[in-house]
């Protein structure tokens, strides 16, 4: 990978049936939301990566709220945040 720093590198993977994208972006998107409450989340599309401090990855995911009543889902861009020691957390879920 041929990063510049602060710039996002654009790889997108289409998702339809979960089989565009790589088993590791897969992972980093499903570690993320692993016991995230109150909605749940789909990739859809992997966009690409930033260097920062860490690593940034973002995502194209369905919204479903977990509420008693139906929803319509929505659709959101999620920037999952990297750092070089592994850890992963949400940084951005924003409406699109």
């Amino acid at each position: 990978m041929n990063m510049v720093p602060g710039g996002w590198e654009i790889d997108v993977k289409v998702n339809k049936n979960l089989s565009g994208m790589s088993a590791e972006q897969m992972s980093l998107f499903e570690t993320a939301f692993r016991n995230f409450t109150g909605a749940t989340y789909t990739p859809l599309l992997y966009i690409g990566s930033q260097v920062v401090a860490c690593i940034q990855h973002a995502y194209i995911a369905e919204c479903r709220l977990v509420v008693p009543h139906p929803v319509a889902p929505t659709l959101v861009k999620v920037v999952i945040y990297l750092t070089p020691d592994n850890h992963i957390s949400i940084s951005q879920i924003s409406a699109i």
